[in-house]
């Protein structure tokens, strides 16, 4: 394998960042030590062939030419002094975070310096990459962070059998992948080391904490213990007899873990939620509802009305569970209402329509992470997986934000435009909307067949096959009901062919069942996003009366079908409905020309 590295490429993928200039060797004796001889900080050295490389307590880091690579890099150190232990712990934190974004590898940390990988959930963990930080003096003190990291090799080319390479986890990637992504993730640590945000963010990749461990110290002497913390200082703090104990990295020659990590307690589960929250809301937890109520000028009666609206659990007076951020969002709800810009009773609404949309997001975004982090296996998963999910989680926060704000904004100017399109000279009760049901057939006995897991990946398969189709046909979804999709346009053509692609679609998939679909068309009631009306029922009873593989649909939607030479309407005998009537149903069906059948051959 060639060890060639571009270092053209990297320098410009790294050009929006501080690095000044990534310099590339083709061998050298020591990275750390290169820029330990003129350490001035945004200066970084890589190499895929180091000859001399150290690791911490002077071991040897050597590694055949194209197999690994060795990067040292400089950086300012924290300001305050009391903080420079938490340097390699949050290092192997960036470390972490780069090798997950480029590699779909599970990732975990060792006290004080060690990145431990492994292939999948049942797999043991082994020694991918290691960190050697070198501080150095001066005015401006700086750090000299090493790294290394197996990448290529194979299991016989490892130097001990407790090592392991992104190859042998399963993964292959460019080299100048992970060199880019571990330099940004580098600078984005740097920014935050001197304060305390990211450390609940090492304890919960920390696969030593929770362990019984056994410490080797300098002079032979050995502590043992089980592992409960990394305190202000970074010292790893083992909880003995005698009480707790601090070890600083100094000190330590060995850290020897057991061979699998307890599930925490509830109390350390505790501690790891709140420190999650307050890295998502930016605040601890200080303030009661008085206290809340108080600085943003309402009653408690009002914070009452707000937390149950957003669909939030009311706490307990006595509870100390806010923050300074719900002092301004109560703030703000207040100055709207003050303003005239919304009355009490809209607010509130909105409050609902926010927390009722959130809470199903949030949900539904966390489900996604943990699928992703588990490697597909989201359901039953143990403490270390829902951790790492929930780290990931908070992790994306901050980018998801601004997504999920430009989404909300394009989905109003989208209803706006339709509200403006329904308007008419005079006021009536409702819009015109074609409704459909999209029902999977047979889904009670198929339950009873599958797995929790077949389930959840056949639910998942359903709903994102059904999004995709409605959307790409320009109309909405209302909500689906695990084995049903509820949908809407704006057209009659538009529904009929949304109802004929989820057919072929159901048809050409090998895990969904066939799908049924009932359309009508009419007046309907469309409030705090569902819709309601005798238009909804006549569909939902017709996807009840249609024959697996079929479109049914009312009288109104075949009439306004007339003269479509691409959809045959046949009218079957009139049938009675519960709750509507004596009907007369359609069944509606693709006509099929020469061209349009080569067409559809051509896409299959």
């Amino acid at each position: 394998m060639s060890h060639f590295l571009d270092r053209a490429e990297m320098n410009h993928r790294l050009a929006d960042t501080p690095w000044e200039e990534l310099d590339v060797s083709p061998q050298i004796g020591s990275t750390n030590a290169e820029l330990l001889a003129d350490p001035h900080p945004w200066r970084a050295l890589v190499t895929d062939n180091q000859t001399d490389g150290r690791g911490r307590l002077d071991r040897a880091w050597v590694a055949e030419p194209g197999q690994s690579i060795a990067l040292s890099a400089t950086l300012p150190l924290p300001d305050d002094a009391t903080r420079w232990g938490w340097v390699p712990l949050l290092v192997g934190v960036a470390v972490r975070r780069a090798l997950r974004q480029v590699a779909p590898v599970d990732v975990g940390l060792k006290w004080p310096n060690d990145v431990l990988a492994r292939p999948d959930p049942e797999a043991d963990w082994g020694k991918i990459a290691g960190i050697l930080c070198n501080a150095t003096g001066g005015a401006a003190p700086t750090v000299v962070v090493g790294i290394g990291i197996n990448v290529h090799q194979d299991r016989d080319e490892l130097p001990v059998d407790t090592a392991t390479s992104v190859r042998i986890c399963g993964a292959e990637v460019r080299c100048e992948d992970l060199v880019v992504a571990l330099l940004r993730q580098l600078a984005d640590i740097q920014r935050q080391w001197g304060l305390p945000t990211l450390d609940d963010a090492y304890r919960a990749a920390c696969l030593t904490i929770g362990q019984e461990v056994r410490i080797e110290l300098a002079g032979d002497e050995v502590a043992s213990g089980r592992a409960i913390d990394v305190d202000v200082m970074g010292r790893l703090v083992i909880e003995t007899p005698e009480g707790p104990v601090p070890h600083a990295a100094g000190d330590v020659v060995h850290v020897r873990p057991s061979p699998a990590r307890p599930l925490a307690g509830p109390h350390d589960r505790a501690a790891f939620v709140d420190g999650l929250e307050e890295r998502l809301v930016g605040q601890p937890r200080t303030l009661r509802r008085a206290d809340v109520a108080e600085a943003a000028g309402v009653t408690t009666d009002d914070t009452r009305r707000l937390w149950r609206a957003l669909g939030f659990a009311n706490a307990r007076d006595e509870d100390v569970v806010f923050t300074a951020s719900d002092v301004e969002a109560l703030r703000a709800v207040v100055a709207t209402i003050r303003d005239g810009e919304l009355d009490e009773t809209t607010a509130l609404g909105l409050a609902r329509a926010v927390g009722r949309s959130t809470d199903r997001l949030a949900m539904w975004s966390l489900q996604l992470i943990t699928d992703m982090v588990s490697g597909g296996q989201g359901l039953g998963v143990d403490s270390h997986i829902a951790q790492l999910a929930a780290e990931r989680a908070v992790e994306l926060s901050d980018q998801m934000a601004p997504l999920i704000d430009y989404v909300w904004r394009r989905n109003l100017a989208v209803a706006i435009s339709r509200m403006i399109a329904d308007s008419e000279p005079e006021s009536h009760v409702g819009v015109i909307r074609t409704i459909g049901f999209a029902d999977l057939v047979n889904f009670t006995q198929l339950v009873r067949q599958l797995s929790e897991r077949e389930l959840a990946t056949l639910v998942l398969r359903f709903e994102s096959l059904a999004s995709d189709v409605v959307s790409a046909h320009g109309g909405a979804i209302v909500k689906t009901v695990g084995d049903e999709v509820l949908f809407s346009h704006t057209t009659v053509e538009g529904a009929i062919a949304i109802a004929f692609d989820l057919l072929d679609q159901a048809a050409a998939d090998d895990l969904i069942p066939r799908m049924r679909v009932g359309v009508a068309t009419g007046r309907v009631l469309a409030r705090l996003g569902d819709v309601y009306g005798n238009t909804v029922n006549r569909a939902s009873r017709l996807t009840a009366a249609a024959e697996p593989g079929t479109v049914l649909a009312d009288s109104d939607v075949a009439a306004a079908l007339a003269g479509n030479d691409e959809v045959r309407t046949v009218a079957r005998e009139a049938i009675q409905l519960p709750g509507i009537g004596q009907i007369t149903p359609w069944v509606l069906s693709r006509v099929y020309t020469e061209m349009r059948c080569l067409m559809r051959q051509v896409r299959m």
